[in-house]
């Protein structure tokens, strides 16, 4: 567990260096400075790039994740590994192309009366796919290299200093909105040219074809992951992306620029899960290589209350603070008070559930999480249509939580029926009553000024979430965590 641990600190320092930034770029900057119509632009942009990219990989994602451990082997160029995933990754954006190409007119009308300014940048969207692409393919490879904390500092901290130094450019009205645009892309394409060069740097780009190592065997074992891995990847990114999209079909660009900078908000909850959950995918599918059942269940069980305890203290500093959000924002956002609850809700509970995606992903059971993501696209689009006419962008984000909080339930049966692993005990319990309680005292303050309120409101919380939590030494790791520190501070 040692390597987990230190990954995600490491990434998790990344992660909150990157929110600090994206706190003053998508929590003040952009609501004081774009209009809803230029957020939403950036956010749909994003949303339609990812699922062209996922799309565009072909399952190739799954294929390293599950197979990569089987040609690894740093002397012999890992054999031939990345030939056959550029050649796939090629392959894949030449469809997309043809796929754009067909596409581009539905887009354009589609988006002309109440979204125009995405009508007229679509072709943004054929560099971003393809960046976007080039990092997701080269982060999965790196991050089997037991390296997860580079593609974090790219995604989290990078990409959005420079998202920072472009808006900052416009404020200054150094650039004007057109060149913001393009600049905004190009951030955005930025960590896909790095991620490359990084990985050159370290001698692990080699496309040296080596194909007499793919047996029979082991190709007819890639061309079924890969083919359930496009269903699955690309059913996963039209949840996370769908809301936005419909939300622009349903409302317009400004209602979906609205939701975005909520969203932000909102997901603050699950960042450090990103790390954590990345490392802990590479030690899961050894694991399974070598059938090591206990200690993927050990991964398991301390996964969900790890991540449990970091996404209520992040979710309970948010929501004890959201009057003060709202003040930031400014009165065009007095509607997103709910969305942000209902979105960190949402993630809260994913975060709880722990590693079970990447459990099944890397079990013999691969296949089931394919109906987990038909039912979880269904669930999402049938309730964001239901709810999102009757109460506009909260209702997206309840479908979200709703239908996230259903897909766990789902992934927590499987995983106790078919492999006995059921992760929760009475420290869950401990945690949960340490979060409502450090809340409940946190909202007893009388409101004050906006800055002397957030910094007592919030040592408060901290002063009770953190004394609790290690007063009653809820998880070993975080104790073991304290005594690093200790240790630390001592030398």
């Amino acid at each position: 567990m040692g390597i987990i641990i230190n990954q995600s600190i490491k990434g998790s320092i990344w992660s909150y260096l990157g929110v600090g930034i994206g706190f003053i770029t998508t929590g003040y900057l952009f609501p004081n400075y774009l209009t809803t119509d230029t957020i939403g632009l950036f956010s749909l942009l994003l949303a339609w790039s990812v699922l062209f990219a996922q799309l565009s990989s072909l399952g190739f994602q799954g294929i390293t994740g599950r197979l990569f451990p089987w040609f690894r082997n740093r002397e012999n160029n890992h054999n031939g590994y990345l030939f056959i995933a550029f050649a796939v990754m090629f392959m894949g954006f030449s469809l997309f192309l043809i796929l754009f190409w067909f596409m581009n007119s539905w887009l354009v009308e589609s988006n002309l009366e109440k979204s125009k300014l995405f009508a007229d940048y679509l072709y943004l969207l054929i560099p971003l796919t393809f960046f976007t692409l080039l990092f997701t393919q080269l982060d999965v490879f790196n991050k089997l290299l037991y390296d997860a904390v580079f593609g974090t500092f790219l995604q989290e901290f990078l990409q959005r200093l420079l998202i920072l130094l472009a808006t900052l450019l416009f404020v200054f009205q150094i650039i004007n909105l057109h060149f913001l645009i393009l600049t905004y892309a190009a951030s955005v394409c930025a960590k896909g040219v790095v991620i490359f060069v990084y990985l050159g740097i370290k001698k692990e780009i080699s496309f040296r074809p080596q194909l007499q190592f793919v047996k029979p065997t082991l190709r007819k074992e890639m061309i079924s992951v890969g083919f359930f891995s496009i269903l699955t990847g690309l059913g996963s990114n039209i949840v996370f992306n769908i809301d936005k999209i419909l939300i622009n079909q349903l409302l317009g660009l400004g209602e979906t620029g609205v939701y975005a900078i909520a969203f932000f908000f909102g997901t603050l909850v699950i960042i450090p899960s990103r790390t954590l959950l990345r490392i802990s995918g590479t030690l899961i599918a050894d694991a399974f290589k070598r059938k090591d059942l206990g200690y993927i269940a050990d991964i398991y069980r301390r996964s969900c209350l790890n991540q449990f305890i970091i996404g209520a203290f992040l979710f309970g500093g948010i929501w004890i603070n959201i009057d003060n959000i709202l003040v930031i924002l400014g009165p065009d956002y007095e509607g997103a008070k709910w969305v942000i609850f209902f979105i960190g809700l949402g993630y809260l509970v994913d975060m709880m559930t722990g590693a079970n995606a990447q459990i099944i992903a890397f079990s013999e059971h691969y296949r089931v999480a394919l109906y987990f993501i038909l039912i979880l696209i269904v669930l999402v689009v049938v309730t964001m249509f239901i709810l999102v006419p009757l109460w506009g962008i909260t209702g997206a984000a309840i479908a979200i939580a709703a239908s996230l909080t259903a897909n766990n339930f789902m992934r927590f049966l499987f995983l106790k029926l078919k492999y006995k692993m059921q992760p929760f005990d009475r420290k869950i319990l401990v945690a949960a009553f340490v979060f409502v309680l450090s809340v409940l005292v946190s909202t007893l303050i009388p409101q004050v000024q906006l800055l002397p309120d957030i910094f007592l409101r919030s040592t408060l919380f901290t002063i009770i979430f953190v004394a609790l939590t290690v007063g009653f030494k809820i998880s070993e790791d975080v104790d073991l965590l304290k005594d690093k520190i200790l240790m630390n501070f001592k030398k």
